[in-house]
Order: C-alpha cells, then structure tokens, then sequence
C-alpha cells in the first residue's frame, strides 16, 4: 500500500470532484489521497514537468514534503490523468477519459488498486490513469529491483514491428536472468518511427525489444535534484517535456538529431549531481512477465476491445473478471441474460447476448457483443457497440459505433455518434469536423464543455430522466429542419425525429415524448411511436418513381408502421403528379416498363393545381414532378423502395418494390385525387377536409379572427402555409406560428384558440 496517492486532473473543478467522491472499497486502503490540478501551468507541461509540478502542489495541499517523505522511506503513487483525451469519445461525458466507467469502477479507481500491492519504499511510482497493468511478476521483485536504480521503466518483450513503432515508446535492453537485477537500457527511442528504431535495434546487435508503457519509479533523491534543476520552470510554470525525452537523453550512446540541447544541458547536471550523491544505476528497465495483462483504454477501440475481454473463456478474461469482481451469468430475469455480464441492470424484457451492461435499465433490448454503461433507456437494438450516458425514452438502433450522450446546463442533451476505430483516421476527419448525424464536432463539444461543472452535467441528465408529464399537457412546437435532395430539399415539420421547442432546457424528440406518454399524446397507450411525419417538399427536378410498403410489409422489415401518404399542391409552376397505372398492367407487363425505362408513360399524370389534394395508399405507385411544392403527410415511415431515378446513380429496390406495388382497382390511382367538403364554417372561421385515410385525416382550417378548436382526444399537427396564427391553451400557452412553423397539439389537450389571419394544414392521427 501507499502511503500517498496523488491523482492529476487538468482543472480545480475535478480537484473537488474526487475530493467529494468515495472511491470504492478496497482502493485507497489508508493511503493518503490527494488529488491536484496542473491548470496553474502555462501550457502543457508533459509528464516530466507535470510530474514535478504535481509533487510540488500535493506538498502544498498536505503541508508535508513529499520528497523528503519519500527519502525516509514513504512511497508516494502519482497518476496522471490531464489532457485531452481526444481519441475516446466517452471522455467527453465526464471531460476526462480516467473518470469513465467500467463495471463497478472508474479506470483511474481501477489504476490505484491494481498498483497498492506494488508500492515501494523509498520511491514514487508514475503512471498513467486510463492503463490496467494486470501482474504476473512477484511484488518483491519489483520492489527490489526498483530500490536498485535510481529510474526504473516497466518493459514487456515484443517483435519489433512497423506497428508496434508507430505505437509505443521502445527500449532496447541487454537481457538478464535475474529480474531483480533489472535491465541495462542499451538504447531508448520514442520517435514511434520504425525505421530510426530498427536502426538502433541494429547498431545493437546483442539488444532486445521491450515495449516502454510509460510507468517507471524514480527516488526521492533523483526527484530532489530534478526539482531543484527545474526550478525556474517551476516558479515560472512553464516549459514542457515528457519524460520519456529525458530517458532517451540518458540511454542513448549518442545525441539524435533535433536533441533539445536545452533538455540535454539539464540532464548531464541531474546525472552528474546523483552519481555524486548516491551512486546507484541511473536507469534500469524491470522485464514484466510475458503473461502480464495490459490493457489501455485510450481510443474508443481500445475501450470496446477491452469490455469485450471481459468476457473472454481464457486466462485474461477470469483474471479481468477477478480484477473488477464481476462474473459472466446466464440468466431469466425479466429478460434472457445469455453469458453477459450484467451488473446493477433492471432490463423488463428482449434478450442479451455476450455483452456487458453496468448501471443501465431499460424496457425492450436486443443486444448482441454490446456494451451498457450508465444508462436509461426505453428501446434498444445494439450490436458491438458501445452505449454509454445515453438517456433515450424513444427507439434507438446501434451497430459498429459508440452512441454517447453530454449533458450541457443551457444546450441540454448534446447526442454523438461515432464509428468503432474511427478515431485511427486523420484528426481532422473526426476531431474537428462533425461526424455524420452530429450536430457538433468533438472540438467543439470539448471547448464547450470546459466551463461546466460536473454537478451541472448531472443535475442536467437528471432532468431529462425525470422529465415532468406537464410539458406534454399543451400545444408544443415543433424545431423543422432541413435535408437537401439531388431534386430539390425536404423541409420536416414533424416527424419521430424532429426535436420539441420547450421553453426550459430539455430537449426530447417527437419519438421520445410519445415513449414516455403514449396515451398523453396520442390518446393510446398502447402505441409507443410518434405515427406521423409531415414535411414541405420543394421539387426543382423530377422525384423518383416509387412506392411504399403496407404495415404487413414493413413489419417484415422490423417498422412499426407501412407508409401511407398525402400530398397537398402549395406552389406549382407547370409541375405534374404521377400517380398510379394509366392502364391495367400485371407484374409481368410492369417488368419489360422497368427494362425500357419508359415509367412516366405508363403512369397516370395529374396538372397539379394550387389546393389539390392526393391519396397515396401504400402499394400505389407514384412521382412528384419538378416545379412542384407539396406539404406531404404520411405515417411514421422512411421505407422507399426507388423503381426509377433518371440516372443519379442512387440504389434501386426493384425487388422489395415488386413485393408491395398493386396492380388491382386502387393502383391505377382511381378516385385517389381528393375533393374537399366544408365541415364547418363560422364568422371569420372556416374548417376543410381535404382527406380521409386509413390512418390519418388532413384537414385545412381558414382562420380571419378568433376560433375554438376541439381535438376529439385525437393527436392533431398543424402547420402555418399562409399569414399568421397564434395559439392558445391553458394553462396560459401562447405559441405563434407563421408560415412552415408546425405545432403539435396532444391528445390529452381537449381544446384550443386559434386567432389572427392565416391558413393552417392540420394532420390528426385517427
């Protein structure tokens, strides 16, 4: 054990985080803790001079030397755990990658336990706080041989190669028998250049390759002379190197070139005055058995590899199961637990495979080589992925990626997506450019993030776990947005994805509230997915010819819903509707149309006028052609199936689309051009309807003054296509609209005023 224990964060604010925190049981022992920040630097400091700067400032915050502690034989741990952490986008939930969870700890809880039993008297042991460094080698012997060098590395023997250059530091050593001995250091390179490597590997024929893991101890004397060198950079903060450029300096025959000469200068005075001090071996490496289990979790890669190990029938994966105390279970309850590890989890139903949940629950799950980690959830299907801090009321699906969610005080919850192993690519690519599906990049999240508290994150995720039912008792509007086409853009007013506009900070899709409160805003409380999706389409070129599933169809697909759909003409310059067969056609006929190309001509085309209004039944083949806007609406549905798409180059689905097309009465397009009926009509108020489907009726309502509207306790979206309407409803909700602005009225609000002039497209879910 210990006797102190000094963890390194970038900032004051994780300072009192860990000062708060109780780490779990058997971790700090009675060791000393003392958590310190090195903000006080100016600039990065690097492990070398961060590791000087964190003796200073634990001496400070416990009033004792450490150094002379240290050189009565005390034994100081100090882990590092400051910096970016770019290449693990979990870091980005708690700002530092030593703070993430694994089953039942952080990695930093797990980095001091793994080290107590190897604590050496008389010396300070380095490390890093995202590394597990499970031994095989006696604690004895690594006490010995550390109390034997003034500097001692920790080394694992490899071949060299391209990849492991580009990856680790390198030392090349002179092999020994007795491991209390340690290693001569023959040479040393950290360059991550094979090349330069495989040179020195050569000039020294009788070396052999060990992997540096960036661990070392050094002596309390050896720190007093490093401090009192350094010391100007220590009154000034300032200045930066890594260690590993000083062990370089020290095992090196020779000066490479671009050698800090200033580095150099310092390092010749410290090894002079500790030969003359205490004329021990400088710097040693102990050669750590060939059986001991390293795990970094740096990168998303590495994180996911690792959980995965967990679960491993082989001697790494029993001593990481004994390590974290966690065992693999096959298990009925609730759900089917299938050998997965599955640790303060309440899953109500579904069905696990080898994966690793730990303080998650939720309703229905699907997972398969998933990793569940800190999270509430409603609906999941997952495979090798990794889902963690994600609150989600709604259906998600995740394969091959990390699914993250960050909890920002004033912009709520902030979603990433990112691809397993993504992050092995340029920095550019995935650091500083959004990611597909990311509102923000990583970067930006990151400069975002520096300010907040860790209880702001918290108090923030708990709000959106405990959302209040009285958000969803009112007219809600509805945030659109935008997705360009090769034909033109689609503009969403409402749909599963599309985000509420509360006047507080959270932030819950159309999909999340209906998961939440199904009967509140749909008046069924059997249904958990918002049904509607309702969009503006601007056509400058012709859409594709295509058609869309039914529900049988589409559940075949794993939808909840097939696609039933709408279109009502708002602008059209010459613009056509293609809409069913002209003439009668069989699935053989269709087939030699689909070989010529020729689909508009067999199709029936429609002028589109201003106010006309289509029926398009799913099975019913269809077109919207260029020059024409149309508000669309349709059941909660994305599945196209293209038969036709002038050349562009996108896929085509001839086969699902043969599966679902109809040839009978209804798709020869008959009947399916609406005409509209006055349904009610009062002094400065008129209400038309302009369709009445299998699932959905659409509605036009002509507002020139004051109205009251009824809702039938039946989900109503309405959406402004001209002038101006304000809304209102108790208690005391007051929403203007203008025209493209959607509002969603909940089933469980009986009534609502319309006032002003305008024109308002109404879609209700029957």
């Amino acid at each position: 054990m210990f006797d102190y224990v000094v963890v390194v964060v970038n900032d004051d604010s994780k300072v009192k985080k860990l000062e708060r925190s109780s780490l779990t049981e058997n971790v700090l022992l009675n060791s000393i803790f003392v958590p310190v920040s090195e903000s006080g630097w100016n600039g990065a400091a690097g492990n070398g001079l961060g590791t000087l700067f964190a003796i200073e400032n634990a001496t400070n915050a416990t009033g004792i030397d450490l150094v002379d502690e240290v050189k009565q034989g005390k034994s100081v741990l100090i882990v590092h755990t400051a910096g970016e952490s770019t290449r693990n986008i979990l870091a980005r939930t708690c700002k530092n990658k030593a703070f993430i969870m694994v089953p039942k700890r952080m990695i930093l809880e797990g980095v001091i336990k793994q080290f107590q039993a190897f604590s050496v008297p008389s010396r300070i042991m380095v490390t890093w706080g995202d590394q597990f460094l499970l031994f095989e080698d006696s604690p004895e012997d690594i006490k010995k041989c550390a109390q034997n060098t003034h500097v001692m590395l920790f080394g694992l023997k490899t071949k060299l190669t391209k990849e492991v250059a580009s990856k680790y530091g390198i030392q090349i050593v002179k092999s020994v028998e007795n491991k209390i001995e340690g290693c001569e250091l023959l040479d040393f390179d950290d360059s991550r250049n094979y090349e330069v490597v495989k040179r020195k590997l050569q000039k020294r024929g009788d070396g052999e390759v060990m992997v540096n893991l960036g661990m070392f101890t050094m002596s309390g004397l050896l720190a007093e002379h490093m401090i009192d060198t350094f010391s100007d950079n220590l009154r000034e903060r300032k200045g930066t190197f890594n260690s590993d450029e000083l062990w370089q300096l020290w095992a090196s025959p020779e000066d490479e070139p671009g050698t800090d000469h200033w580095l150099h200068k310092h390092a010749e005075r410290i090894r002079n005055e500790v030969f003359r001090a205490e004329p021990l071996a400088l710097l040693k490496s102990f050669p750590l058995s060939e059986k001991t289990v390293w795990l970094d979790f740096g990168t998303n890669e590495s994180y996911y590899e690792n959980m995965m190990r967990i679960l491993d029938d082989d001697d790494v994966g029993r001593r990481l199961r004994a390590f974290l105390g966690v065992d693999i279970s096959s298990i009925k309850k609730g759900c089917e637990v299938l050998d997965s590890v599955y640790e303060n989890a309440e899953f109500e139903n579904g069905v696990v495979r080898n994966s690793v949940i730990s303080n998650s629950t939720a309703k229905h799950i699907q997972l398969e080589r998933a990793c569940v980690i800190n999270s509430k959830l409603n609906r999941i299907r997952g495979k090798r992925c990794v889902v963690y801090n994600v609150v989600d009321h709604a259906s998600i699906e995740v394969e091959d990626c990390f699914l993250v969610d960050v909890f920002h005080p004033n912009k709520g919850r902030i979603r990433l997506k990112m691809r397993i192993g993504e992050e092995k690519g340029a920095k550019e690519r995935w650091w500083n450019s959004r990611l597909p599906g990311n509102d923000f990049s990583l970067c930006e999240i990151a400069e975002m993030m520096s300010g907040v508290s860790e209880d702001g994150m918290v108090e923030t995720k708990k709000r959106f776990e405990d959302i209040a039912e009285t958000l969803v008792e009112r007219p809600i509007k509805i945030k659109p947005f935008v997705e360009h086409k090769p034909w033109g853009y689609e503009f969403w007013c409402a749909s599963p994805r599309n985000y509420c506009e509360f006047e507080m900070l959270q932030k819950f899709t159309l999909d999340e509230l209906t998961c939440l409160f199904p009967e509140k805003v749909l008046g069924d409380a059997n249904l958990e997915k918002f049904p509607l999706i309702v969009k503006i389409i601007k056509a400058d070129d012709n859409l594709s010819v295509q058609v869309h599933p039914d529900d049988e169809y589409a559940s075949s697909l794993g939808d909840v819903f097939g696609k039933e759909e709408a279109w009502h003409v708002l602008e059209s310059k010459r613009g056509k509707i293609y809409l069913g067969f002209m003439d009668f056609i069989n699935a053989e006929g269709f087939k030699e149309v689909v070989k010529s190309g020729e689909f508009l001509s067999c199709l029936n085309a429609f002028d589109a006028y201003v106010g006309d209004t289509y029926h398009i039944p799913a099975g019913v083949i269809h077109a919207l052609g260029a020059g024409t806007k149309v508000y669309e609406v349709s059941t909660a549905s994305e599945r196209t199936f293209r038969v036709y798409d002038y050349g562009r180059g996108r896929e085509l689905h001839l086969k699902d689309a043969m599966r679902v097309l109809r040839f009978d009465e209804e798709g020869y397009g008959r009947g399916l051009k609406k005409v509209h009926k006055l349904l009610r009509k009062d002094e400065g108020f008129a209400e038309y309807s302009l369709l009445r489907g299998d699932k959905f009726e659409l509605r036009v309502l002509k507002v020139q003054g004051e109205v009251k509207v009824f809702t039938a306790g039946k989900l109503q979206v309405l959406t402004c296509v001209r002038g101006h309407v304000t809304l209102k409803s108790k208690p005391s909700v007051e929403l203007s609209s203008t025209p493209t602005e959607t509002v969603m009225i909940p089933a469980c609000v009986q009534s609502f005023q319309m006032c002003g002039d305008g024109v308002v497209l109404c879609a209700n879910f029957i």
